[in-house]
C-alpha cells in the first residue's frame, strides 16, 4: 500500500481509503469489510452521520483492534456531518458521532455537503455550526477540519 501526506495535516494516509457508505448490509458485513481493508494496509476509514448505521457499525468493527491499545495510532477516522443553522445542533452531532464510533476524537472532520447559499451562511454565521466545530477542536474532539460540496463554483 502506498501512503501519502493528507493535505496540510501531516497524516500519512493510505492512497486508498475505506468509505463506509455501502457496507451497511449487516454489522457482520461491516466488520468483515473493515478487517479486510486493514489487512490490505488501508489506514483511513471515512464515515458520515448521514450513512445510516455506518458509525455504530464502524465503532463495533474497531473494537477488536482496541485490545492492543494502539489501533488509533494506526487507523485514522474521518466522519462528516451536514452544516447546521446553529451551534447546539452541530455540537450534538459531533458528540453523537464520537459516542457511536466509541472514540474520544476524530482525526478528521468534514462539514459534509456545503451545497447551497444557505449552508454557506450557516457556516459563516459566528453563532452557527462553526462555533461548535471550533469548540470541539479546542476540546480535542477534532484534530483536522475540512468540507465537501457539490455546489456551483460561485458558492465554493
Amino acid at each position: 500500500m502506498r501512503y501519502r501526506r493528507f493535505g496540510k495535516t501531516n497524516l500519512h494516509l493510505s492512497a486508498f481509503s475505506l468509505g463506509t457508505m455501502r457496507y451497511l448490509a449487516s454489522e457482520d458485513n461491516a466488520a468483515q469489510t473493515v478487517e479486510r481493508a486493514i489487512a490490505l494496509g488501508i489506514n483511513h476509514i471515512e464515515t458520515a452521520r448521514g450513512y445510516g448505521n455506518s458509525e455504530p457499525f464502524l465503532g463495533k468493527a474497531l473494537q477488536s483492534h482496541r485490545t492492543a491499545q494502539t489501533w488509533h495510532q494506526k487507523i485514522y477516522i474521518t466522519s462528516k456531518s451536514p452544516p447546521t443553522p446553529d451551534a447546539d445542533t452541530m455540537a450534538r452531532s459531533i458528540d453523537e458521532s464520537l459516542q457511536q464510533l466509541g472514540i474520544d476524537f476524530l482525526d478528521c472532520f468534514a462539514i459534509h455537503g456545503v451545497n447551497t447559499w444557505e449552508h454557506l451562511a450557516w457556516i459563516e454565521n459566528p453563532q452557527g455550526c462553526m462555533k461548535a466545530v471550533h469548540q470541539a477542536i479546542a476540546d480535542g474532539k477534532i484534530r483536522h477540519l475540512g468540507f465537501s460540496t457539490h455546489a456551483p463554483l460561485e458558492i465554493i
